[in-house]
């Protein structure tokens, strides 16, 4: 117990440690080049981030993107689930969908957003580009986490001639569940950067993306940065949820060994 607090300790340390030297980095661009245009002061810029939250649309903003983020990632999140089921219990089924998961994760993203908008709208194309980037990274955790379920349980499962729905449901769920929860934190992170990304290239209009696209197009340069911060924030927060629920989930069975 001491040694984990030790080491939690010492990664927030050095998390401040790795901030400072950004900040530092960043005031140094900012004093060699001295425009504001190309690189906003630091005290301007967190000027703009907290006059950010006086803004009601701001706030319709920043809802509509995580919204979209969260609708992505469980769609993704229920489809990687069913395939990887299907593949656990049927090797040919596994075997070709990998080759398929290899295509859909080699689509440039930027191209699938641009064919999209012709399909769809500016709010709905963002929102499936993020679900096509997540899906193959949410299936290859489930695919990893099941050929990591214990040999000696499926053999047992075969000698007693166990159902596959009855194998699925009791034995492999359970293993794979909590390698798979742990991820979820930094599968909405990446949802995230990749759904303001795609909202920018849309230019979609109360969102992340659609802000950080009209600071663009006025050079309104710290409300940009602000925003890229707030990105960058919300990120980290996911991640910090990540690890969280990682090391609830380590301590439970700590406790229940």
């Amino acid at each position: 117990m001491k040694e984990s607090k030790r080491i939690f300790i010492l990664n927030i340390v050095w998390a401040l440690v790795a901030l400072l030297i950004i900040f530092a980095a960043w005031l140094v661009a900012y004093v060699c080049v001295k425009n504001d245009y190309m690189i906003p002061g630091i005290g301007a810029t967190f000027a703009q981030f907290a006059a950010l939250f006086g803004q009601s649309s701001f706030y319709l903003a920043l809802g509509n993107t995580l919204l979209r983020t969260v609708i992505s990632f469980a769609v993704s999140f229920a489809l990687a689930a069913l395939f990887s089921a299907v593949s656990a219990v049927c090797r040919p089924f596994k075997v070709v969908f990998a080759c398929l998961i290899s295509v859909v994760r080699t689509l440039p993203t930027m191209a699938v957003t641009l064919m999209l908008l012709i399909w769809s709208s500016p709010r709905i194309a963002p929102a499936i580009v993020t679900a096509l980037v997540l899906f193959p990274m949410v299936y290859s955790q489930f695919a990893a986490a099941i050929d990591g379920v214990d040999p000696g349980l499926l053999e047992m499962a075969e000698v007693y001639r166990v159902p596959a729905r009855e194998k699925l449901i009791k034995i492999i769920l359970p293993s794979v569940a909590p390698e798979v929860i742990s991820q979820v934190g930094a599968g909405l992170s990446l949802g995230l950067k990749v759904m303001v990304s795609a909202e920018v290239l849309s230019y979609t209009l109360s969102s992340l993306g659609g802000l950080m696209q009209q600071a663009r197009l006025y050079a309104e340069m710290p409300r940009f940065a602000a925003l890229t911060v707030l990105c960058i924030a919300l990120g980290l927060l996911l991640e910090l949820f990540s690890y969280g629920v990682r090391e609830l989930i380590k301590w439970r069975c700590g406790v229940r060994a």
